[in-house]
């Protein structure tokens, strides 16, 4: 940090907090987005609608102390305390639980609190400052131990702008690759759900209902190795910290995943039960957090909490992506709609599919293909960016790279 910034304990540098703590918000089947602090990630610019609950009108208007309003930030104080978003324009959601949000006064510029609390000088603070071993927690009295760098307002703006600008084209990249992979999911229930270019085919009866002539109905494993992961045997610090990604269910960011929390060495990769699986390998989840899926966007080893799918002769990777989708929402409806503890290889066994003739697989793969190969250079653009954004973000802080930059 510059030695020449003012240090400013965080609540002097706000005109407001929003905080609805203290009681639980009663919900309802629809309504008003009410978001948890797993929406909010420090990897996103606005907060993720991922596993959100609803509110009626009128406790939307009637519980609630405040609202966040757009270019408040959003501040996680339990769990994992210190992940911050910014709140979009419109808001489109509620906060209570253990999430405040932060209004910034006109000594402080939004955007630059925004990176701020990003960096690993205030990230670490905030680590530093947790209570509680079981559920970290962060004590809205802590706040006054928070010291702000507080620079003039032109330096504050460029900055700010500098790390916003970065994450929004990120963010974009994200939102483009949401609308490419809907484009995806749709050829594909058009083409294997509802059979809308078979049409004009001949169809038969089956255990799952009429199908075009020449499919057949099989289980998922007849198209597909279900293979599973493993973690080096031993604590070995000479297994870790070298360039191997180790996939794990924390580590599912959209269709491709490029990055992951833990690197393995090539000592680790020896040792460790799981193949390097290759790119568009299909990964889900199957202990803690169940059912997501991925693909590999980089050649990666995989924990034991997952699996890898490997299509069989002739079933391609991103065919085995889409029939993946609907054999874990089958799953999950088997359950009931409950959570899952765990998937077992059993379950993919006992799945049946409808299964096409490979040569309509591979009409699919060249249809597809393209889209996801749009996707996954979107994905490597944006680890790209925000690689280059975490990195300038301490320089511009330290003093190590002046603002404004030049060219």
């Amino acid at each position: 940090m510059r030695s020449d910034w003012k240090m400013t304990p965080l609540p002097d540098l706000l005109s407001f907090i929003v905080d609805n703590r203290g009681k639980t918000v009663p919900t309802s089947d629809k309504g008003r987005k009410l978001i948890a602090t797993n929406c909010v990630r420090n990897d996103t610019l606005y907060p993720v609608y991922e596993k959100v609950r609803y509110l009626s009108e009128e406790t939307y208007k009637t519980w609630f102390r405040s609202h966040p309003i757009p270019g408040d930030i959003l501040f996680v104080n339990k769990g994992t305390p210190g992940r911050v978003c910014m709140v979009p324009n419109p808001v489109d959601f509620c906060i209570a639980q253990d999430m405040i949000a932060f209004r910034t006064n006109k000594r402080m510029y939004n955007k630059f609190l925004f990176a701020v609390l990003r960096s690993p000088y205030i990230q670490k603070q905030i680590y530093n400052t947790n209570v509680g071993d079981v559920i970290p927690h962060f004590k809205k009295s802590f706040l006054d131990q928070l010291l702000i760098p507080e620079p003039d307002m032109e330096t504050q703006k460029e900055i700010g702008d500098i790390y916003f600008s970065l994450s929004s084209k990120i963010d974009l990249n994200n939102k483009i690759n949401a609308n490419l992979e809907a484009q995806a999911q749709a050829i594909f229930k058009s083409w294997f759900v509802d059979f809308e270019p078979f049409q004009d085919g001949e169809f038969v009866d089956s255990e799952l209902g009429m199908i075009p002539k020449g499919w057949r109905v099989g289980r998922f494993t007849d198209i597909a190795d279900v293979l599973g992961g493993g973690t080096p045997k031993t604590g070995n610090s000479s297994y870790w910290n070298g360039n191997v990604p180790f996939f794990t269910p924390k580590d599912v960011n959209g269709v491709y995943t490029l990055t992951t929390e833990k690197y393995l060495s090539d000592e680790g990769i020896r040792n460790c039960n799981s193949q390097l699986y290759p790119i568009n390998t299909v990964f889900i989840t199957a202990r803690g957090t169940v059912g997501k899926i991925a693909l590999a966007g980089v050649y990666m080893a995989m924990n034991q909490s997952c699996y890898a799918l490997k299509g069989k002769d002739g079933y391609t990777q991103l065919f085995i992506y889409g029939i993946a989708q609907m054999v874990v929402e089958s799953l999950c409806h088997k359950s009931s709609g409950a959570v899952f503890n765990a998937i077992v290889t059993r379950d993919f066994d006992s799945e049946y599919i409808v299964i096409p003739d490979k040569d309509i697989v591979t009409k699919y793969q060249d249809n597809v293909e393209p889209v996801f190969n749009l996707i996954l250079n979107n994905a490597k653009q944006s680890r790209t960016l925000a690689a280059i954004r975490d990195s300038l973000l301490p320089k511009l802080m330290s003093g190590e790279i002046e603002v404004p930059l030049e060219g």
